[in-house]
C-alpha cells in the first residue's frame, strides 16, 4: 500500500499531542470569583500563562497573566462585597485609592479618566458603575511604562480592578482583552 506525502504528513501531525494553554489559578482565586459573583473569561489564544505576583508595596492582586505574543500583562483584583467595609459600598474611593497607589504621582504626569456610560457598563460587564484610566505606573508596581486600569462595581456584590500593563500605546490586544470578566446577574449564597 502506497501513501502520498500529504497523507503521511497529515497522519503524523494528527498523532502529535496538541498543546493546550492552561492558566493555573492561585489558591483561593476561583472561590473569590464565586464570592464576588464574577465570571472570568480566560483567554484561550495568544499563549497566555499565569505569572508569579510581583511583590510590591502598592497594590496586591489575585491573578496575573502574561502573553509574549500580545506583549501584555493583565492583573486582576477581585474584592467581594463586605458589609462592614466602607470601601465595598464606595467604589469611587476604593478606585481612587488603588489608582493613586500604582500611578506615578509626579506633577507633570497626566492620568486620563473615562467614566463608562451606565448603559454600556451594564451591557459589557453587567456592572452598575465603571471607569477606565490610562497612566504611567510606578516602577515598583510594573516594569511596563503604561497601564490601563479598568474599575468595575456591582452593588452589594463586588468591586473589581483589571490592570493592563503594556509597552506600546498602540497595542491592539488592549481592545481584544477589554471584556475580561462579567458580573453574574445574582450572587448565589
Amino acid at each position: 500500500m502506497q501513501y502520498s506525502f500529504p497523507t503521511l504528513a497529515l497522519s503524523l501531525l494528527l498523532s502529535l499531542p496538541i498543546y493546550t494553554q492552561k492558566i493555573d489559578y492561585p489558591i483561593g482565586f476561583s472561590e473569590r470569583l464565586n464570592r464576588a459573583g464574577v465570571d472570568f473569561f480566560e483567554p484561550i489564544e495568544a499563549g497566555y500563562k499565569d505569572t508569579r505576583p510581583v511583590q510590591n508595596e502598592f497594590q496586591d492582586y489575585h491573578l496575573a497573566i502574561f502573553s509574549r505574543k500580545e506583549d501584555l500583562e493583565i492583573r486582576y483584583v477581585i474584592q467581594p462585597f463586605e458589609t462592614n467595609n466602607p470601601f465595598s459600598s464606595n467604589p469611587h474611593i476604593a478606585t481612587i485609592r488603588a489608582l493613586t497607589s500604582v500611578s506615578i504621582n509626579e506633577e507633570e504626569e497626566l492620568i486620563s479618566a473615562i467614566q463608562l456610560e451606565k448603559k454600556q457598563v451594564l451591557k459589557d460587564f453587567n456592572a452598575d458603575w465603571g471607569m477606565v484610566y490610562f497612566f504611567k505606573p510606578k516602577l515598583g508596581f510594573s516594569k511596563y511604562p503604561y497601564c490601563r486600569m479598568l474599575a468595575l462595581h456591582k452593588e452589594e456584590q463586588a468591586t473589581v480592578f483589571v490592570f493592563y500593563l503594556f509597552e506600546k500605546t498602540d497595542n491592539e490586544a488592549l481592545d481584544r482583552r477589554y471584556q475580561a470578566l462579567r458580573f453574574l446577574d445574582k450572587l448565589e449564597n
